[in-house]
């Protein structure tokens, strides 16, 4: 839950200091970070405010208020011009995520020990900037409501607490700083049926990585993509705001009724109708990420392992297994 208090805002204010360099490069990322991690959803709504006048049908949105977000509005602004600004490529994108399966993110959430995967190489985050795989404390996790959907106000999907923050300084921050959240502490076995619940639903399973979390991976979000801001940027503005899973959905035609649900379902808009009238999947557009696997009644879809020196998955696991070997 929100926490006020003086003496905790010191304790997660040094620990986020910590994370950078005493540069005037580490000192421009940690005043970015703040802005962040304490603004959330008013950096949200700026960013997605971007985007819309570019969707098929613009949403209505709702701007978070309180005198907090009045004081802080153009500075967050600033910072998220400077990040959209740089979104288009994969040589300059400094906020980004890897699809994951639902066993992938359950690795994550269950970590017992502090992980430590350095840089992920291309293979697994195409990205030059924020590709990091460290986590402390991950047995510290917060869910926050999605602020993606809390936008949208009514018309938002349900329900909202559906994004898992996970370690330091990242959860406490979240906690001691931004009231707007609805942060709590979870357990592991409340994350499992989150990220479980999320899966049913179709939802992308999508670890985030972002310059100012130190470039690290710091939270998973389970993302829709009629609310996602992400999944909106890539789907229609083709920002490479999402890697994929490292599968690929195949469609087995002795098994499929061409019902479209998975179509209709996909996340990605990858499934398509070909010249005839077949449901097909665009290997460049997919993300792998189960969704459409949730809705095909005639379990006539399954994933596939991409190349791996292509395209591999975030499998803490095996990763752990090589560094050890």
């Amino acid at each position: 839950m929100y926490n006020p208090d003086p003496a905790a805002r010191k304790t997660t204010q040094r620990m986020l200091q910590k994370m950078y360099p005493r540069t005037n490069e580490g000192f421009a990322q940690l005043i970015h970070a703040q802005l962040y991690f304490q603004f959330i959803p008013l950096y949200i709504y700026y960013m997605r405010e971007a985007i819309n006048p570019y969707l098929p049908e613009p949403h209505n949105l709702i701007k978070p208020e309180g005198i907090e977000n009045e004081v802080v509005a153009e500075m967050v602004k600033t910072a998220c011009n400077h990040c959209g600004a740089h979104a288009a490529k994969l040589e300059t994108n400094t906020y980004h995520a890897k699809v994951l399966r639902l066993e992938d993110a359950e690795q994550i959430v269950t970590l017992t020990e502090d992980l430590n995967l350095g840089e992920l190489p291309k293979t697994i985050m195409p990205y030059d900037i924020a590709k990091t795989a460290i986590i402390d404390s991950p047995d510290r996790i917060a869910v926050i409501d999605c602020v993606c959907r809390k936008i949208r106000g009514d018309e938002g999907c349900k329900p909202l607490d559906v994004c898992l923050v996970i370690g330091e300084p990242w959860v406490s921050w979240c906690l001691d700083r931004d009231r707007y959240l609805n942060g709590r502490l979870i357990d592991k076995e409340e994350a499992l049926r989150i990220l479980r619940e999320s899966h049913e639903r179709g939802n992308v399973h999508a670890a985030f990585f972002k310059d100012v979390a130190a470039g690290r991976l710091y939270s998973i979000c389970n993302c829709c993509p009629c609310c996602c801001t992400a999944l909106l940027s890539q789907n229609y503005l083709t920002a490479p705001m999402m890697a994929g899973s490292g599968y690929i959905a195949k469609i087995d035609y002795d098994k499929c009724v061409n019902c479209g649900l998975c179509e209709k379902h996909c996340n990605f808009l990858a499934i398509y109708r070909d010249k005839d009238n077949r449901v097909t999947v665009n290997e460049e557009l997919c993300r792998g990420c189960e969704g459409c696997l949730q809705f095909c009644k005639k379990d006539a879809i399954h994933l596939e392992l991409v190349d791996p020196e292509v395209l591999a998955p975030l499998d803490i696991k095996a990763l752990k297994a090589q560094l050890n070997a």
